[in-house]
């Protein structure tokens, strides 16, 4: 691979899946299919340039159901890269593991590709909106940080944003160690980026490393319906399904864009 041509990485996200194709989303007023709306996205990827991974990164399922998680591993095992999941607050962690079961699905917490590290963090609390790291998740992200090269470069994917985003009902839902999150984080240098869902909605940020470089922080909109964050309540902006669209150059630039399909 030349030194000019970056990896390609597919962000989707809040997927909000059903076992059955033709179940709507129930809690939206907009007519809301997740399935199938996951379904147009993955057959449009397909058509697309090949990627070296696609990452999904939580609330795969709404119906958190066996029959739910075999119908994802149906979707995902002929997607034509290597698909990383993460679980979200309205996923089920044991069945994820159990059923998504094809060879080409990886649920890791590490995985390297060329000069960048892909590190994935499991921040979903069981009966919890809100994103939770344990001290053991944190003790972990820093060893893993500390075994990386001093001329590697990561890139961070987790569920729950760690920053605010300015939303009245969803901060309330973010990531509960910010603090703690961002003060590893920021001792490390090689990490370039993180990469979020939860907030159906896109979001860019920044945040300042001990050596004064931005790590930047992205927001992924969901797969099946957006939402919006300007009011004191939920409300619903569209349901074009979304997802984000990473490039990964070997000097530690990152470019990104966001792309949706038709309602």
């Amino acid at each position: 691979m030349a030194e000019t041509t970056p990896l390609r990485i597919w962000q989707l996200s809040d997927t909000h899946c059903y076992a059955d194709d033709s179940s709507h989303l129930i809690w939206s007023p907009l007519p809301v299919y997740p399935n199938q709306a996951l379904i147009r996205v993955l057959n449009h990827l397909k058509q697309q340039s090949p990627c070296n991974a696609l990452v999904l990164s939580g609330d795969l399922a709404q119906e958190e159901t066996a029959a739910t998680y075999q119908w994802i591993n149906c979707q995902l095992d002929s997607f034509p890269a290597p698909v990383y999941v993460l679980p979200g607050n309205h996923d089920h962690p044991e069945l994820m593991q159990a059923k998504l079961s094809s060879p080409n699905i990886h649920l890791v917490d590490h995985k390297q590709l060329g000069a960048w590290h892909l590190l994935f963090l499991d921040s979903s609390r069981p009966l919890h909106g809100e994103g939770y790291l344990t001290t053991e998740k944190l003790d972990i992200l820093v060893h893993k940080l500390k075994q990386l090269p001093v001329e590697a470069h990561a890139l961070i994917f987790l569920h729950h944003h760690p920053l605010p985003i300015g939303s009245a009902w969803m901060d309330n839902m973010g990531l509960q160690q910010p603090e703690q999150f961002w003060e590893i984080l920021t001792q490390f240098p090689q990490v370039k980026a993180v990469a979020f869902g939860h907030i159906h909605a896109e979001f860019v940020g920044a945040v300042a490393n001990n050596q004064n470089q931005a790590i930047a922080v992205y927001g992924t909109p969901a797969t099946c319906v957006q939402l919006t964050h300007d009011e004191a309540r939920l409300g619903f902006k569209h349901a074009k399904p979304g997802w984000r669209e990473i490039s990964l150059y070997a000097d530690g630039r990152i470019a990104t864009q966001v792309h949706y399909l038709e309602a």
